[in-house]
């Protein structure tokens, strides 16, 4: 029998499992709630955090008869912004022997996307298109163009979280409808002055509708609403009483409310980016999650240019550092011995590590680290957007390379791959300390007791193999090895 996996998520009140083969395609898949909540949980309590665990339990059972070893679980964010989250990490393990990895809301906006392309890649074929993720507390709005992704902007104004502002506060109100649309417009404002250039698209593709997928479902793997369908559904839910509406969408009276926050919410996407549809797709998370397809890495890197230009980042020096630090990579890998996942964590560095200047030129590298530890990173984990943060913060020589050691944040391992990748960075950073992109090519000799890189150019190099040998001695430290920089003259194609 070929050799499968599984993959478990855990979502606010449902699990869910798929099975899958060595290239991704689907064996089983398997969908369970274990709290029926209106809304989100807010706590685990012991009844649910019981019901969660004997869920997981029967998925093993499920996963033995099948013969699947190898098993990876995952949380959603909302979970883990739960307080008693740490007990129920514990109890998983204790009760099913699996490590439970919380994502974050960027990585499950990065993993429906990831979905999208590989199992409806029909849909970003056309010129321009934008991808809606919804999740219960934000929005991920996401822009292609001939496929390829261009940004994504998030907002935290998911239909839960909207559902419990809005009922909080429209106690004696008569007019919901307009209430609703200028309270999301509030909240959007800023939303809407974020994003960059684009153009306005017919169809919106949304993910993550659960509710409207309720109402609109085709039995279809997407369904595709007219502008003036969800509108009729709005008048209606405004107009009509819960009973009425029930019988109408033949819909449990518990999730009108979400229904109506979602058709709210998605209506004001389009008006804004001009679309007269919406196409619903049923891909989860975890459809991204069980995929082997890892193209769509290239759109963290995108995202981090995005950030750069956020910060006014110079272009020139960014993507030169960018170059000359996957050269560095690539050339040493048997000095480093980091993996691929480093190399691009390296790149996201490499194109933001000067995003501090925008504050202050004079120890940019303190703000950088500021800054992007508020940032969120396309498809990064929370750890991962930390250890860039950290990496920006060190890639300067007058960070004190002991500095490292301090930081409780990180595991031993983890210390060690940012001081590898920050050490590459600062040798990447300085053959650029003119700023003019003077080396034409570059290469790397590795002898037992050196590593000399070579800069092939026919300009001078004295700054450039000044700072090098200043930035140089942290990468000796670290890699007990010294690396020199050498000019070579740049041959006439005479």
């Amino acid at each position: 029998m070929a050799k499968l996996e599984g993959i478990i998520l855990l979502n606010s009140g449902v699990a869910e499992l798929q099975i899958v083969d060595h290239g991704g395609h689907k064996i089983e898949s398997v969908r369970r709630e274990y709290s029926d909540n209106d809304f989100e949980l807010s706590k685990f309590s012991t009844e649910v955090m019981q019901r969660a665990l004997a869920q997981l339990q029967r998925f093993q059972q499920l996963l033995r008869d099948y013969g699947v070893k190898d098993v990876r679980l995952f949380g959603s964010e909302s979970l883990s912004k739960m307080p008693n989250a740490v007990y129920f990490v514990d109890q998983v393990e204790n009760v099913t022997g699996l490590d439970l990895r919380w994502l974050n809301a960027n990585q499950e906006n990065y993993y429906r996307q990831l979905a999208l392309r590989v199992h409806n890649q029909k849909f970003l074929n056309k010129a321009n298109t934008f991808v809606l993720g919804v999740s219960s507390t934000r929005i991920d709005l996401s822009y292609f163009e001939q496929q390829q992704f261009k940004f994504s902007q998030h907002a935290s104004i998911g239909p839960v979280r909207l559902t419990q502002s809005i009922l909080e506060m429209t106690s004696g109100i008569t007019q919901l409808l307009t209430f609703a649309s200028e309270f999301i417009n509030s909240k959007l404002d800023d939303f809407w002055h974020m994003l960059p250039p684009f153009k306005q698209v017919e169809t919106l593709v949304v993910l993550g509708t659960s509710m409207l997928n309720t109402v609109f479902n085709d039995a279809k793997k997407t369904t595709v609403v007219d502008k003036k369908n969800l509108q009729v559904l709005v008048t209606d839910f405004n107009y009509m009483n819960d009973q009425e509406i029930s019988d109408k969408y033949d819909l449990d009276t518990k999730d009108i409310w979400m229904i109506y926050m979602e058709a709210v919410l998605v209506l004001e996407i389009m008006s804004h980016i001009g679309s007269e549809y919406i196409q619903i797709s049923d891909l989860t998370v975890i459809d991204g999650l069980v995929t082997k397809d890892t193209t769509a890495q290239e759109d963290i890197i995108t995202a981090a240019r995005g950030i750069a230009d956020r910060y006014m980042v110079e272009e020139k020096h960014r993507e030169i550092v960018l170059e000359y630090a996957w050269r560095l990579f690539d050339r040493l890998k048997k000095i480093h011995r980091l993996d691929t996942r480093d190399r691009l964590l390296l790149g996201v560095a490499a194109l933001t590590h000067d995003v501090g200047s925008f504050i202050n030129s004079q120890r940019h590298y303190q703000y950088s680290e500021e800054i992007l530890e508020g940032i969120d990173f396309h498809g990064l984990s929370t750890t991962e957007q930390h250890m860039i943060a950290a990496i920006a913060r060190y890639h300067s020589a007058e960070t004190p390379d002991n500095a490292l050691r301090a930081i409780q944040e990180f595991s031993p391992k983890q210390r060690i791959r940012i001081a590898k990748m920050a050490s590459l960075l600062r040798l990447a950073d300085a053959l650029d300390d003119s700023r003019l992109q003077k080396i034409e090519k570059l290469t790397v000799s590795i002898q037992n007791d050196h590593i000399t890189v070579i800069g092939h150019t026919a300009l001078d190099l004295q700054l450039e193999i000044y700072i090098f040998s200043q930035k140089a001695y942290f990468f000796e430290a670290v890699f007990g090895l010294p690396i020199v920089l050498k000019r070579q003259e740049k041959r006439s194609n005479a």
